[in-house]
């Protein structure tokens, strides 16, 4: 399971160790997972994505 998340601030990100890294723009939405989401929310590079309903979603 993954979450979506708005990225906040554009760079290089890897998700987990055995992928390869993948860039990305302020605004653009991504499906990581949870833990990884979690990481950069921390970090405020990242906000969780909710829904018009403000609900989280889920990939």
């Amino acid at each position: 399971m993954k979450v979506i998340i708005e990225i906040l601030e554009s760079g290089t990100y890897r998700d987990q160790a055995w992928e390869g890294t993948f860039l990305s723009t302020k605004g653009e939405l991504r499906a990581v997972t949870p833990s990884y989401a979690a990481q950069l929310i921390g970090q405020a590079k990242a906000a969780l994505y909710l829904d018009d309903h403000g609900e989280m979603k889920f990939a």
